[in-house]
């Protein structure tokens, strides 16, 4: 995985401010410097500065520097195009009303309270005020925010208004459209402006978006966002099975029971099993049973707090255990055979399922 990009010290205090409340949300875009918002962005995206018509910023690429410019008298900058235009042809987001500074909803509200976000896009938003100051944050992915109790409720709780679903999103104004912005906390996910509305996507299995490059790309080249964290790789086990009990292939007392597929998907979260100590399972019989009557050809000195153990195949030979693994293999003198029972060779060979030779 290449290295992300450096965390930024807003979002850094910002998240630690809020905790478990739910983390900072990208819809409170305009609260961002120009350097904060760049990090978000791919390299060499150019924008219209926030709350101007007129200036725009251009985000650099690896080594370079970020770029303020400014349009000539008369001219707005069209984030559409990418360059200046006369002021009548362009729309721009921040003239009237939309041209104010944003309202502190929190100059006489008391620590701790909690406040609907109105420009959230899908009511998972709300506002805690702390010091008289605005900490925008987002209610869990399976909750909204419900303004009457002030909490975060499950759907069927509290419906949330149409008009506030289609809400434009701050985070999208200054950008052009189907601009693609880096979620903070998982890198399989992204943020996509579309006619100024913020949408989660999120990456095909096994890539994950690059904050650098602005798009998807498989997990092994991807360069996350520095908070971004991967998702835990996809257990394939049971890749090729139809369902039912399988052995382990990694330690000889453990064993998986897979899932059928669904839709043709294979179960990607297989019960993993382990047989009390001393114990081997047995795929023939679909048991766990004492470990010398159990064939394995995996190192038998994991799992185990034997310092000697039988090896498959030659019931002379013995491997010495350290850590719980083979750390070296020894041999029985002529006509003596190794006892993992009483951990010494003995003259008796008790042709033990576990070092008997494989029958063809």
């Amino acid at each position: 995985m290449k290295q992300a990009r450096g965390i930024l010290p807003l979002l850094a205090l910002l998240c630690l401010a809020v905790g478990a409340l739910g983390g900072s949300t990208i819809d409170d875009f305009e609260y961002l410097s120009v350097q904060e918002m760049c990090a978000l962005l791919p390299w060499e995206t150019s924008f219209l500065r926030p709350s101007t018509c007129d200036n725009w910023v251009s985000c650099p690429a690896n080594g370079t520097s970020l770029e303020h410019g400014a349009c000539a008298t008369g001219l707005y900058y069209n984030k559409q195009l990418g360059r200046c235009n006369l002021a009548a042809s362009v729309q721009c987001p921040y003239t009237g009303v939309e041209a104010t500074a944003p309202i502190n909803l929190c100059a006489n509200e008391t620590d701790g309270t909690f406040l609907q976000d109105a420009s959230s896009s899908n009511c998972r938003g709300y506002i805690l005020c702390q010091g008289r100051t605005q900490i925008h944050a987002d209610c869990p992915s399976e909750l909204i925010f419900n303004p009457r109790s002030r909490s975060c409720v499950y759907h069927n709780q509290y419906t949330c208004p149409e008009s506030q679903m289609t809400h434009t999103s701050p985070a999208c104004r200054a950008l052009p459209n189907n601009t693609r912005l880096a979620h903070t906390e998982h890198c399989e996910r992204y943020y996509e402006c579309v006619n100024e509305i913020l949408h989660t996507r999120e990456c095909a299995p096994q890539k994950a978006y690059d904050v650098n490059r602005g798009y998807c790309v498989d997990i092994e080249q991807v360069a996350c966002y520095a908070t971004a964290a991967l998702p835990e790789p996809e257990n394939t086990f049971c890749l090729n099975s139809t369902g039912g009990y399988y052995a382990d292939d990694q330690s000889c007392s453990h064993y998986y029971i897979c899932g059928r597929p669904v839709n043709g998907k294979h179960d990607t979260q297989p019960q993993h099993l382990s047989c009390a100590l001393g114990q081997y399972f047995d795929i023939e019989k679909l048991s766990c049973r004492d470990r010398l009557n159990v064939r394995c050809v995996l190192d038998r000195c994991v799992g185990n707090n034997m310092s000697y153990v039988n090896v498959a195949d030659d019931c002379q030979k013995y491997a010495r255990c350290s850590g719980g693994v083979t750390a070296g293999t020894g041999r029985c003198p002529e006509n003596y055979y190794f006892d993992e029972r009483s951990q010494g060779c003995t003259p008796t060979n008790h042709h033990y399922i576990a070092c008997s030779p494989r029958i063809a």
